[in-house]
């Protein structure tokens, strides 16, 4: 029988306890039980590992989205159909009812920020499991109660909490921002957690004196949390910003008491390969690999994700010996590539660079986009306060065309022609932000 108190134990055994080769030998175990469930249980994956010694875990190919959507009728391990669980999210989408299991199972729909729909899955166990990992691995503030306003474009039982010490309430990021500041005004949560375009905006409202709650900290997940953006939001509502790292396959990583971002070691496994899928060095980026070790409805096993990060080379001073996630870099085509010079060869440039070579140049930026069309070309969109000079503008559009010259150059790549354009930019919070975009393709992943 399942001892939630051993459950408590165990989590923070692990984190606080393990060192490296406790970490080693537990995933190794974990993994071999996960092939050897998938193997037997999904048509899919039996037919997927045919022809490949299942116990050569390094060699077995990978999974991506395309491949986990066109099979997922054959991949789940409970007989469930892939249109039956599109249809099952689409008729809860239009009816913005999200508190009904499917069969006994919490089923959801995620759109990427390229657009395409994913499938999320899985029992009430698996949920359980995710929801007590959270619960006793986040540094929650030290208070008798924690009522969190949790804002998501969808939502399912599997993130609902009402509990004596913590309250876990859905805001819907589809309502109108006046309605959205209203319901927070009226929830008065002492936590919150949303995207950090959402959490930007609110950061705005907040400074201006419409939105009058007081967090004790701010939750951000679900797109990137840039540098700037950090230290608005921790400005205006005068409270630090934690981030989290979950994907629509696994809950990837947890902030420790430091703030910094934990890899949960013992529920997922992480591969941070380079664009030959060789495993790249900490301190290094490289694009993330997931095999997760709860879900074994719909086994995750060497998914490719779209993102890259840096693993943190330094240890915690938290004490875990979990690795840290130094940054999480953005999408695959979030970045940029530039063209060596006096060769055809592609470079790639981080977005980050990017997002500090604009939002560093002027104070009158509110908002902007980069959209890279080819090698030779890239668009940057301002949205500007009101009434900037002609000079002004000029002034902006020089300093990062320098700046991004030096980037360039210091890749050793040329500089691409660059368009900049005056616009109001409008956040749609039923998509993810991406400032940072790549329009042509390059496929690292492969």
């Amino acid at each position: 029988m399942f001892n939630p108190l051993r459950f408590l134990w165990r989590v923070n055994s692990r984190f606080k306890s393990w060192d490296e080769e406790d970490i080693n030998k537990y995933q190794g175990k974990q993994i071999k039980k996960l092939i050897k469930h998938a193997n037997k249980k999904s048509r899919f994956y039996s037919t997927f590992y045919s022809s490949y010694n299942i116990d050569d875990f390094s060699n077995l190919p990978f999974m991506n989205k395309q491949l986990f959507m066109d099979n997922f009728t054959q991949l789940n391990t409970v007989g469930l159909t892939r249109e039956e669980c599109i249809n099952h999210c689409l008729e809860k989408e239009q009816s913005r009812d999200f508190s009904e299991y499917y069969k006994g199972y919490l089923v959801g729909m995620s759109t990427g920020t390229s657009g395409n729909r994913g499938l999320e899955f899985v029992s009430k166990m698996e949920a359980f499991f995710m929801q007590l990992l959270v619960f006793f691995r986040f540094p929650f503030p030290k208070t008798k109660k924690i009522h969190l306003a949790f804002i998501l474009r969808v939502f399912s039982p599997g993130f609902g909490h009402n509990g004596r010490k913590i309250r876990i309430t859905y805001v819907s990021p589809l309502d109108t921002i006046e309605a959205i500041i209203e319901k927070l005004n009226t929830l008065n949560p002492n936590l919150i957690s949303g995207p950090p375009s959402v959490l930007q905006v609110l950061a705005r409202a907040r400074n201006e004196g419409s939105l009058k709650v007081s967090p004790l900290l701010i939750i951000s997940y679900g797109e990137v949390l840039s540098s700037n953006v950090k230290k608005i939001v921790e400005k205006d509502f005068n409270c630090s910003v934690v981030d989290v790292y979950k994907s629509s396959e696994s809950f990837i990583a947890l902030p420790c008491k430091h703030g910094n971002l934990h890899i949960n070691e013992d529920t997922t496994f992480i591969e941070v390969l380079d664009k030959n899928n060789k495993p790249v060095e900490p301190g290094k980026p490289g694009f993330v690999v997931v095999t997760d070790f709860i879900k074994r409805k719909t086994p995750i096993i060497r998914y490719k994700l779209n993102d890259l990060i840096t693993i943190d080379p330094k240890p915690c001073s938290c004490g875990s010996k979990f690795r840290v996630i130094k940054e999480v870099h953005g999408r695959a085509d979030d970045i940029i590539l530039g063209k060596k010079i006096g060769s055809d060869e592609l470079r790639f440039i981080l977005p980050d660079y990017i997002r500090r070579s604009i939002i560093s140049s002027s104070e009158y930026i509110e908002e902007y986009n980069a959209i890279q069309t080819s090698p030779e070309n890239l668009t940057i969109k301002l949205q500007l306060v009101a009434n900037v000079e002609k000079q002004a503008k000029k002034d902006i559009e020089r300093t990062i065309q320098q700046s991004l010259e030096s980037i360039f150059s210091k890749h050793d790549s040329e500089v691409p022609e660059i368009e900049f354009l005056y616009i109001s930019i409008k956040q749609d919070f039923d998509k993810k932000l991406r400032r940072i975009q790549r329009n042509f393709e390059e496929d690292f992943l492969n």
